[in-house]
């Protein structure tokens, strides 16, 4: 489990709005490793994990949409039936609460990346196996 800095950004939920955040971060040089889009009718927040959250978050403060900076858990799993649950299971005998969790899998290598929201980061890093 490794520590990462996600970036989130409200947004109105209107046509164009995500090509608008691509094209400020390409033109900052920045890669998006992981996204996720939740809308809640006129706003959207946009959760993203990128390749340098300082140049991210300079452009998007340039572009009037400043981000807010959070530390969540970068995990990478088999991607195997029950992963998961395996992670989900640790962190909740550890008592660290799940806020959420997105992300993608890799068919090519067998692995999943998921980024997890949780209460703390620091003692979900060190829950036991």
């Amino acid at each position: 489990m490794e520590k990462a800095t996600q970036l989130s950004v409200a947004m109105q939920n209107i046509p164009g709005q995500l090509e608008r955040l691509c094209r400020i971060l390409a033109q900052a040089g920045v890669n998006i490793r992981a996204i996720s889009v939740s809308d809640a009718t006129d706003l959207s927040t946009i959760r993203l994990l990128v390749s340098d959250p300082s140049a991210a978050q300079e452009a998007l403060r340039e572009a009037g949409l400043p981000p807010l900076a959070r530390d969540v858990l970068a995990v990478e799993l088999d991607d195997k039936p029950g992963a998961l649950g395996e992670v989900a299971s640790r962190l909740g005998r550890s008592g660290i609460n799940i806020q959420y969790v997105y992300g993608s899998g890799d068919s090519s290598r067998g692995k999943a990346i998921l980024i997890f929201g949780v209460d703390d980061v620091d003692r979900a890093r060190q829950s036991p196996t």
